[in-house]
């Protein structure tokens, strides 16, 4: 009895000394040991968000994405995010959306979160023959507790936002954009061109174009005019977008009533706008505008070729070009200047908007645990990052800035964004089919009707030709639907 009692006693002993060491230890550090116990778990504890990440190389957009990872993780311990930029998959980013399309196939989910901008839900719709994939396969995040206060109010207001995902608000609106005419200044002086920085009109831009074709014939130089892409994966900005966002700006200004613009329903006169810009599309066409084998252009691996002075003009990419140029070479870069883009007529209504980037998988075993990540995108210190970082605007309320200006080092890209946000506001309307072209019924005639406009800019179709060629899309359509 004694011996069990003396083993007692030391045992106590023991114990109080070294929680007297601990409790010494806690308050050099701070640090209460109880604290400590609570952050830590354990491996059978921890929860794994595998996640197709976006903007790597992107310069600063790269660093704010794994900047905000990093912080999510810190305050939540018992995650862990397993990042895959999209880029380095096999195949690149063809690759990163085929995984995406294999595993609403098969049920298998092994990307929790999915990379997804609006020009890419076709891409996935068509692989998986249903237009309203959405819908079935990823979280809507109106119906998520606390998202919507999080948004900009026209972001769930404004129907264009969620008609990119064909009605389903598939996460929060990190990224702003504008649509800029580019040029490249280096060239642009050594011919001669003076390009307006603002009120630019189509014979301005045909002026241009003129200049150059001029510039190549008298100096027996081969400078083409206008960099565009086939894009034929899927996986940029989507078929012949120079051409396309010229036709859109032109179409856009033939109408004062941006309300009427944005109407879907079939319109005889936006049936004569599109008749009268692909005739301008074929005035351009007869200075050899395009690059030798645009149609086969990755616009991913050939974006930089406006950099490399293989082409004056582009207007392949909106404003979040500026991070794509300045992670290839922040010296190339500052040559480029984006200008207002070209209209037949002012209007009071312009080319941009605002793109979720990720998307949550319905049946992802961590649903929760990815819905949670994508509401620490969704704060207000995240959205001021991102203005800060990527030098455009966001959808993401509580943001003290619109613009991308910052107190120092202000770009031609600040100065452009900062304009076009003084000039228009909120009236901005950006969509990437064509639906408000030619009517909500022919939406999937997109990449058809981008292609005809790349054949007529290229010279390889006549307006007319390109006209009769949509007709009959349309008609096939209807004929569908009978």
């Amino acid at each position: 009895m004694k011996k069990i009692t003396l083993q007692v006693v030391i045992i106590v002993c023991l114990s109080i000394v070294c929680l007297g060491l601990l409790t010494a230890c806690a308050s050099q550090t701070g640090i209460t040991q109880t604290k400590k116990i609570n952050v830590t778990a354990t491996d059978a504890q921890i929860k794994t968000i595998n996640m197709q990440g976006q903007w790597k190389g992107e310069d600063q957009r790269e660093t704010y994405i794994t900047e905000t990872l990093k912080e999510f993780e810190a305050r939540n311990p018992d995650i862990k995010i397993n990042l895959k930029w999209n880029g380095d998959f096999p195949n690149g980013r063809a690759g990163c959306l085929q995984s995406s399309i294999d595993q609403f196939k098969s049920g298998n989910i092994s990307w929790d979160v999915i990379w997804l901008e609006p020009q890419n839900y076709l891409t996935i719709a068509d692989a998986l023959n249903n237009q309203d994939w959405a819908k079935e396969y990823l979280v809507d995040f109106e119906s998520v507790p606390g998202f919507n206060e999080t948004q900009k109010s026209f972001i769930l207001s404004d129907p264009q936002f969620s008609n990119h995902m064909n009605g389903v608000i598939t996460g929060p609106y990190i990224e702003g954009f504008y649509q800029p005419f580019f040029y490249n200044k280096k060239l642009t002086d050594m011919i001669g061109i003076q390009v307006k920085d603002k009120d630019m009109t189509f014979d301005d831009l045909l002026g241009y174009f003129k200049a150059v074709d001029d510039y190549n014939k008298a100096h027996g130089t081969n400078y083409s005019i206008l960099y565009d892409a086939g894009d034929k994966t899927g996986t940029g900005p989507g078929r012949a977008q120079s051409s396309w966002n010229i036709f859109q700006s032109l179409f856009r200004s033939e109408f004062s009533d941006l309300n009427e613009l944005k109407n879907t329903a079939p319109s005889a006169k936006k049936m004569a706008a599109v008749r009268k810009v692909l005739g301008s599309l074929e005035e351009l066409s007869k200075y050899h505008p395009m690059m030798q084998g645009w149609e086969d252009f990755q616009w991913f691996s050939t974006r930089s070729y406006v950099l490399d002075d293989k082409a004056v003009f582009t207007a392949a990419g909106a404003s979040w070009m500026y991070s794509h140029w300045h992670g290839l070479d922040p010296v190339k870069t500052m040559k480029m200047v984006p200008v207002e883009m070209p209209v037949y007529q002012p209007v009071n209504h312009y080319i941009g908007g605002y793109n979720p980037m990720f998307a949550v998988a319905k049946n992802s075993p961590v649903k929760d645990e990815a819905i949670s990540l994508m509401m620490q995108f969704s704060t207000p210190n995240n959205a001021e990052k991102w203005i800060r970082y990527a030098k455009a605007p966001s959808g993401i309320h509580g943001s003290i800035s619109e613009a991308g200006n910052t107190n120092s080092n202000i770009t031609q890209f600040d100065t452009f964004i900062t304009y076009i946000t003084d000039k228009y506001g909120s009236n901005v309307f950006d969509s990437k089919s064509v639906d408000y072209v030619l009517g909500d019924k022919y939406k999937d005639l997109t990449v058809k009707f981008d292609t005809h406009l790349g054949d007529v800019m290229s010279g390889k179709i006549t307006a007319d030709e390109a006209y009769a060629q949509i007709l009959a899309d349309m008609k096939e359509v209807d004929d569908k639907q009978k």
